[in-house]
């Protein structure tokens, strides 16, 4: 018999696969079970430069989440990683709406290389 959390976590990470494909993403792929270093769940871009972690479950998690996004995004090393969860109540239909999650930090890296905000000295960037 299956695991029902894992099928639920599977079906997540198929929905917003889809709803990144659509909102921008095409190239956005679901990462491989079973490696022994954790790259996360989706790659959105060629060559592992952002990765999501998907997270379809009623109680977040956020600082164990967030240690584990960590990690993961450096065993990909990835520039980019964030988390994505499902709230309660927001279905297929409405994945666009789930939140992603990302430390500060990264935001603001983000923010700066889309040209808002005052650029830092390049180690400080990194």
């Amino acid at each position: 018999m299956s695991n029902p959390n894992k099928i639920k976590g599977d079906w997540a990470e198929r929905v917003i696969k889809a709803a990144l494909r659509g909102l921008g993403f095409p190239w956005t792929e679901k990462t491989r079970a079973g490696y022994e270093r954790d790259l996360g769940d989706l790659h959105l871009v060629p060559g592992q430069l952002v990765i999501a972690q998907v997270k379809n479950v009623r109680t977040p998690r956020w600082l164990e989440w967030m240690a584990d996004l960590e990690t993961q995004k450096a065993n990909a090393d990835a520039d980019v990683a964030f988390l994505v969860w499902k709230p309660g109540g927001l279905g297929e239909a409405r994945a666009d709406e789930w939140l992603a999650v990302m430390p500060v930090r990264e935001m603001a890296v983000l923010l700066r290389r889309a040209g808002y905000g005052h650029p830092l000295d390049e180690e400080e960037v990194a």
